[in-house]
């Protein structure tokens, strides 16, 4: 999906008008060269966004279609038909349909009849939609985490916080990966408390690796933490994640980037759920933004999930290798979690992390 975010801007109207296309692989506006499908979608923001345009359906292919029309090895892979840009199916799927969202029927029309001149676009149809945010908002209800509390949607009423129930907060579905539903998110938001109730300090800082819709950080500063830094490498994410952090009341305490950032200080707690194959290729960058232990014993904490069965030993041997810890490991379902403490101080013990 180009933009997950912009599926929940789409369905959010009450009333509109949809402009249906039928998208080749290739497309060539009249103004620009061939484009791929995502190029083709930023050129129709550019094209259509101050004439109406207010949002755009790509779809989604789930994990167990994807695997079925051979696009990735296995069903069982991190999905909640919110691909990040390196698992983008809906793109690798061929042709697609593609709903456009127009706020009146003439400027819906009128976009027709310029996309129509579009080689490798063909328009099915403009059609009046009504009601879809209800119907789209209704398969949507709170998820109870065990072990955390309960992740509600972004457009139910209240505010984020913890009480002796559990730890509340809002996501929008759609906005990255991380709705809640899925039960490596679910374990990462049981460690996450685990960390805030056993280790937690007013100054905590957070890495959120991958962070997706951000779900990870933001649980963690909303439990108390004092600030994090969400890293997602799709910046096509980064508006709905701040979006997301101040829904929960936080936003000044989350800093949204592509990269990690460079600073002195290091982080009580590194939170990564993501693919096995790029944690161990950050293992070394991972590992080093631990924070060391005190002199009372403690440290910092290093979350890993994201990873199936056949993924623990490799993921356990590279980052127990450079931290010299072993980890907890959890399980729901068929996925793994994996929590290390941080290293020794060098005082205490050398320099693991080299």
């Amino acid at each position: 999906m180009h933009d997950p975010s912009l599926q929940t801007a789409a369905s959010s109207q009450l009333a509109a008008w949809v402009l249906d296309l039928h998208l080749d692989p290739l497309l060539v506006p009249a103004d620009a060269a061939a484009l791929d499908r995502d190029g083709f979608m930023e050129w129709l923001w550019e094209s259509f966004g101050d004439a109406g345009l207010a949002g755009i359906a790509e779809g989604a292919v789930d994990a167990a279609a994807a695997a079925a029309a051979g696009l990735v090895a296995s069903p069982l892979v991190i999905d909640a038909a919110e691909a990040p840009a390196d698992r983008d199916w809906v793109r690798d799927a061929g042709p697609a349909t593609l709903a456009c969202w127009f706020d009146d029927e003439p400027s819906a029309r009128a976009a027709a009849i310029a996309l129509a001149e579009v080689p490798g676009c063909r328009v099915l149809g403009v059609r009046h939609a009504t009601a879809a945010a209800a119907d789209w908002r209704e398969s949507f209800a709170p998820i109870e985490v065990a072990g955390f509390g309960t992740v509600r949607p972004a457009w139910e009423s209240g505010a984020a916080g913890r009480d002796d129930r559990g730890a509340t907060i809002f996501i929008e579905p759609g906005a990255g990966f991380g709705t809640g539903l899925h039960e490596t998110t679910q374990l990462c938001l049981a460690a996450i408390r685990d960390w805030r109730d056993t280790h937690g300090r007013p100054d905590d800082r957070v890495l959120d690796f991958g962070a997706g819709s951000g779900i990870l950080g933001i649980a963690a500063a909303v439990l108390g933490a004092a600030h994090v830094d969400a890293v997602e490498v799709d910046r096509s994410v980064h508006a709905a994640i701040a979006a997301n952090a101040a829904r929960n009341g936080v936003g000044d305490r989350v800093t949204v980037s592509a990269e990690l950032p460079s600073r002195t200080p290091p982080d009580d707690l590194v939170v990564a759920n993501i693919v096995a194959d790029v944690l161990v290729r950050h293992a070394d960058a991972l590992c080093e933004r631990v924070r060391r232990g005190a002199p009372d014993g403690s440290a910092g904490w290093l979350v890993l999930s994201g990873l199936l069965a056949g993924d623990v030993a490799a993921v356990e041997a590279a980052f127990a290798q450079r931290l010299g810890t072993a980890p907890r490991i959890t399980v729901r379902g068929d996925w793994h979690c994996l929590r290390f403490a941080g290293p020794a101080s060098a005082a205490a013990g050398g320099d693991p992390c080299r």
